[in-house]
């Protein structure tokens, strides 16, 4: 009789969950089509840097204290985000001097795009040997094939990239899902299915909207950094609504989602973080890293307040260190 019981919670409070999901994703399309520069705006105002504070904390807990047998992955998967993350802003930040300039600013570009392709192939390879009776040597392949677009079409695979980032927000919530609370699974993954259909439904009614304003440099960053100059057929009230709700969705995840379904990675649960909880760890490191790492939510706060568009700038530079540290730990929970 308990279980049955127990039961019935489980799938009340899968549907409570979904029911949730669901009616958050429909009142943000419709705020976000009405109005999707000012949400734009906003949001990036709001939780750009606290999105990243949770996400850095959510991987200090997942990082094990001693990396025994997986020492040579951790060490590709950190030391290419090192690389990575500053030969991007020195592509960033040189773009049109001596050493990238307009000449050979594409083919830098599509080199770093083919690097990072190939660093991830090599993190699934090296996930693959850790696992026994499995080949993952296929993911070369698949590099190979993916980087080949890179080449063929470089801003369309950059462009991508933008699209498909908040996607892998919505991974890391599966893989957790499946293994803390899978009686939710089933209804996640009907969630899942309807952020295509509500991306759809912005496209049926702003496809063909007028363009958004572009009267100011901010507003013209915005919308090419949605894509209006790589995809001119379709609006940019159309690709602007798209690409904030995706990133909405991708904050949410990050600052309620995974802290809901996970105990370490609420926040103030420190010891959960073995780095500070194990014998042999570093807790002053640990907790001086993450009280910094609070500190840089308000200065990136006082520093949007104060001038936005440059803040921005700058923020956007930085924040593909956070894109690529995902990687290592996405490929490592499967």
């Amino acid at each position: 009789m308990q279980e049955i019981q127990r039961a019935k919670f489980e799938l009340t409070t899968a549907h409570v969950f979904a029911f949730g999901f669901l009616a958050f994703c429909a009142v943000c399309a419709a705020l976000i089509g009405a109005f999707p520069l000012q949400l734009s705006i906003i949001t990036i105002f709001l939780f750009e840097g606290v999105h990243n504070w949770f996400e850095f904390r959510y991987f200090a807990a997942r990082m094990p204290a001693r990396w025994g047998k997986s020492r040579l992955y951790y060490s590709v998967g950190i030391g290419g985000v090192i690389v990575l993350t500053s030969i991007y802003l020195s592509i960033y930040f040189g773009s049109g001097n001596w050493l990238w300039s307009a000449e050979n600013w594409e083919i830098a570009v599509s080199s770093w795009n083919t690097a990072f392709v190939l660093w991830v192939g090599l993190l699934f390879y090296l996930r693959g040997r850790q696992k026994p009776q499995t080949d993952w040597s296929l993911a070369f392949a698949a590099a190979f094939l993916v980087a080949a677009f890179v080449w063929l079409a470089p801003q369309y695979f950059s462009l991508s990239l933008i699209y498909l980032h908040p996607f892998v927000a919505l991974w890391f919530l599966e893989r957790q899902i499946r293994r803390t609370k899978k009686e939710w699974l089933k209804a996640y993954h009907l969630c899942l299915l309807t952020i295509p259909v509500f991306v759809f439904v912005l496209y049926l009614f702003f496809a063909n909207a007028p363009a958004l304003s572009n009267e100011t440099n901010l507003f013209r960053r915005i919308t090419q950094h949605a894509g209006s100059g790589i995809l001119p057929n379709l609006s940019s009230h159309f690709l602007v609504a798209a690409h904030v709700f995706l990133e909405t969705i991708h904050y949410t995840v990050w600052t309620l989602l995974i802290p809901l379904i996970d105990k370490r990675a609420i926040p103030w649960r420190v010891r959960e973080i073995p780095l500070a909880a194990a014998d042999k760890g570093f807790p002053k490191i640990v907790y001086s890293i993450l009280a910094v790492s609070l500190l840089l939510v308000f200065a990136l706060w006082f520093g949007f307040s104060a001038d936005y568009e440059t803040t921005r700038d700058i923020y956007f530079a930085f924040a593909i260190a956070h894109v690529l540290a995902e990687f290592p730990f996405l490929v490592k929970m499967l």
